[in-house]
């Protein structure tokens, strides 16, 4: 009995501690186990590929693309033109001229299967492929198995991501790479400026607009612009990743330009107030209360405010996140300060008309971004990893990972966060959403391919092609070409 006791002892207080060789076999293990019952938690969100999709972005949107996308596969054609313009805004019949269309190598799998059982497999792989860059996070800033729990859980189930997946948005699934991508924010910010580094990000870039993640795309090249605004050092492996970030997607920047006029580029805002914003942290709204805060200031639904995380994981972000970072920061070695900037640039913009200012800029990728509330969530995830870092610091210089009661108090303060986005989760999950939003009947089994001649768009098609196929051989040489001179 006692040596069981004292090996509960040393497994709890390794799961304060951060990463040692004593306990790698412990956080490779609650790694694991964190990454199964987060995919587990997904597929009973999409109740494990029966998604009712009559109703909202499902029926209008997405669910007729991808039934379209398998009908064009089962022919043996390309995804050109969609029979019914509907689901393409009804500006077009040119699916691969919408901006957040998908257009995945994953695609292939909707000949095999039926199109709810391809949204939680493809789902389940970007979600994994994201948990890959969490753990990757972990090690890099040598996080605890307690802390790295909160980082995790905060990260993939938060209410942002949640309720867009909820009403619809499968194209949020490149969310789940912002965890590569700020990882390589960091490499950048610890003085990575090679070839390597510019390939990997617009390579990540480039692979997060082929999960038709538009709006991400955006927020990422946005980010990156203040940052190297207000990072002199790092100006230039910016720009140059930007550049190719836009070469690489060149098959999918070409064709949107055919319809450029006829987009519907209503500016619908951010957070009409800052209250407004600390409240989609803290407050559950579930789905068939959703359409009630439509107001004089705002007509969006809650589904794009939401920003859940639990007023314990709320009071995480505000302690540790603002809190600790913005001391540290004024005693001169916070974490990362040129992170500052771009964070609150962003955070900014996600209220009210601010975005607007941007809209002025001539380029079509900021005109093309209608509800700037949903940029809130770059920022929101920066502040999740530093809140991590800042909270792993303060239980180092405690040494809490040796008293018994700081350990039980941790532990309550992880169940409840679980609890939290637990019940977020069970009112939002999609069988849930479906019963709450009016019906909007599709047939899906009508959506099919009806491709044509169409050589403006056929064109562009090439050509895009054509330069995204350049841009990778010359990325790949100047990467090469670097590695051979260091060697």
């Amino acid at each position: 009995m006692n040596k069981i006791l004292e090996m509960m002892e040393r497994t709890t207080r390794a799961f304060f501690m951060p990463p040692s060789k004593k306990n790698r076999w412990l956080n490779i293990g609650w790694c694991v186990l964190l990454i199964v019952l987060g995919a587990g938690l997904w597929a009973k969100f999409l109740n494990f590929g029966n998604i009712p999709f009559d109703y909202h972005d499902w029926a209008e949107i997405n669910a007729p693309r991808l039934a379209f996308v398998k009908d064009a596969l089962t022919q043996g054609v390309l995804p050109l033109h969609m029979s019914d313009a509907s689901a393409l805004r009804n500006v077009t019949d040119r699916y691969l001229s919408l901006p957040d269309a998908i257009v995945s190598p994953q695609l292939y799998l909707l000949k095999f299967l039926s199109v709810g059982q391809f949204v939680l497999l493809d789902t389940l792989l970007l979600y994994s492929l994201g948990a890959w860059g969490l753990v990757c996070l972990k090690r890099r800033l040598k996080l605890s198995p307690y802390t790295f729990s909160i980082l995790f859980l905060l990260f993939n189930l938060n209410g942002h991501l949640l309720a867009h997946y909820s009403v619809g948005h499968i194209t949020w699934a490149g969310t789940f790479l912002f965890s590569w991508f700020i990882l390589l924010v960091i490499n950048l910010l610890d003085g990575d400026q090679s070839w390597a580094w510019v390939a990997k990000m617009a390579g990540l870039l480039f692979v997060i607009y082929l999960q038709g993640s538009f709006h991400q795309f955006v927020w990422a090249m946005l980010f990156l612009g203040f940052l190297a605004v207000s990072h002199w050092r790092s100006f230039w492996p910016i720009f140059k990743a930007g550049l190719f970030a836009g070469l690489l997607s060149a098959i999918r920047l070409l064709p949107p330009f055919l319809l450029l006029n006829q987009f519907d580029d209503e500016f619908l805002g951010g957070y009409p107030t800052l209250l407004d914003l600390v409240k989609s942290f803290v407050m559950i709204v579930p789905p068939e209360k959703s359409l009630e805060v439509r107001s004089m200031l705002s007509n969006l639904g809650w589904w794009e405010y939401d920003m859940y995380l639990g007023l314990a994981g709320a009071m995480i972000l505000l302690i540790f996140g603002l809190g600790f970072w913005a001391r540290k920061l004024t005693q001169g070695k916070g974490f990362y300060p040129p992170l500052v900037v771009p964070m609150v640039a962003m955070a900014l913009l996600s209220l009210g008309r601010i975005y607007r200012v941007m809209r002025l800029i001539p380029v079509p990728l900021f005109s093309g971004e209608r509800a700037s509330i949903r940029m809130i969530l770059l920022p929101a995830l920066f502040l999740m990893v530093i809140a991590a870092v800042y909270f792993q610091k303060w239980i180092n210089k405690r040494d809490l990972a040796d008293h018994p009661l700081a350990r039980l108090i941790g532990f309550s303060i992880l169940l409840v966060v679980i609890h939290d986005l637990w019940q977020h989760l069970k009112v939002w999950q999609v069988t849930s959403a479906f019963e709450a939003f009016p019906t909007t009947p599709v047939n899906l089994a009508i959506k099919i391919a009806a491709n044509h001649a169409d050589a403006p768009y056929t064109n562009l098609l090439w050509l895009g092609s054509g330069l995204t196929l350049l841009s990778m051989l010359v990325l790949a040489g100047l990467v090469i070409r670097e590695r051979r001179k260091a060697e």
